[in-house]
């Protein structure tokens, strides 16, 4: 297995962190991510909501000889990640639909002849991009695969691609890896060291408990009641807050009902355009909006460390999607609460997982469940 071989010590990767983004020192688990991998060993990092795991792919990209190519799920998270990068002087790109082919070909050509050191692409851009880097001989001193959740959330039927990454891993050679989660059980773990054909990969797995996080389900009695909780918790409440509803339809009907009470809120879904969707997360990151009420497209990835409730319209189809939605509160490390509003018949809405249902049902030891979920004592 080629190795990494850009440096290779912390002392170095500490350097990169100071000069080039500006921070005085790692974090601990960002330490037990960079040991394995600055000295070639494949790794899977399960770490929490905001503890900077795209810094531990984005130092070694810069370490040495080499293209770093980042698979990402989301347009806007990648087009966020290789904007912040640019304005740090850093030779970053991305390759997704909605570059025309003339610019694609502009920013492989750039990748191929080593004037590119992370390149971020979706994933179904790697099949035609492993042909090109293959083609051109051009090293890969790194493969990262970000929120690698999705192998296994997302794999199967919406984003088939995510299932044949080990595929294209293979035909580059077989890199220095390094696959990133915010959350993932046992199983999950196991089945993205499969995917990704690294069995003998360092796992990093640091606590799933946020302290500053509450926890909390209440039953409602029909709809009426559950925006009347809605709309009382964010006209009370503090900071910005987040809305996850199960529909599209009902991502709007909510939206036009807290307009209505003079509250700033906008709808995210993926029916709307990439450009309004983009519109919606800067207005939020920048205070023009005081509540998002999205689907499960809007989250992953996203910095805005201040949101200071995550509520639910109704349970999330499993725990695991539950844990990523609602670890988007309290980024900060300030208090937060997580509130799913719940009736019995939203059980008929979809495949909600029996464990969900039992968080949902129960009144007490929420925090308890998730850790248990998750195979944490």
């Amino acid at each position: 297995m080629p190795t990494f071989t850009g440096g290779g010590s912390l002392d170095a990767a500490r350097r990169v962190l100071r000069e080039r983004f500006g921070h005085p020192r790692f974090r601990v688990h960002q330490l037990k991510v960079l040991g394995p991998l600055l000295g070639g060993r494949n790794v899977l990092a399960v770490l929490p909501t905001g503890a900077g795991k795209s810094l531990c792919y984005q130092v070694p990209a810069l370490m040495g000889a080499g293209l770093t190519v980042v698979v990402s799920p989301l347009i806007s998270l990648m087009q966020d990640q290789v904007g912040g990068l640019r304005r740090r002087g850093i030779a970053a790109a991305y390759v997704n639909s909605q570059l025309d082919p003339s610019r694609r070909r502009a920013v492989l050509d750039a990748a191929t002849s080593g004037q590119v050191s992370l390149l971020y692409c979706a994933p179904e851009r790697l099949p035609s991009l492993t042909g090109r880097l293959c083609a051109a001989q051009t090293r890969l001193a790194l493969l990262a695969i970000d929120e690698a959740h999705c192998i296994t959330e997302w794999g199967s039927e919406f984003r088939p691609l995510y299932r044949r990454i080990g595929v294209y891993r293979a035909r580059l050679g077989h890199p220095t890896t390094i696959a990133l989660t915010g959350s993932a059980t046992p199983a999950t773990r196991a089945d993205i060291l499969r995917v990704l054909r690294m069995p003998d990969a360092a796992v990093i797995v640091t606590s799933f408990d946020r302290p500053n996080l509450a926890f909390a389900t209440r039953p409602i009695r029909d709809d009426r009641e559950r925006f009347a909780v809605i709309r009382q918790r964010v006209k009370d409440g503090s900071g910005a807050s987040l809305i996850y509803t199960p529909t599209r339809r009902l991502t709007e009907l909510v939206t036009r009902a807290l307009l209505r009470t003079s509250i700033r809120a906008a709808p995210y879904h993926a029916g709307l355009s990439a450009g309004v969707r983009r519109g919606v997360l800067r207005a939020f990151l920048a205070d023009r909006i005081h509540v998002i009420v999205a689907t499960s497209a809007f989250g992953m990835g996203i910095d805005k460390p201040d949101v200071r409730q995550v509520l639910h319209w109704g349970p999330p189809p499993t725990l695991e999607a539950y844990y990523q939605e609602a670890g988007r509160a309290g980024r900060d490390g300030d208090l937060a609460d997580c509130l799913i509003l719940w009736r019995p018949q939203d059980f008929a809405w979809g495949n909600i997982d029996p464990v969900m249902k039992d968080y949902v049902e129960s009144r007490t030891n929420h925090r308890q469940l998730i850790l248990e979920y998750f195979g944490e004592p």
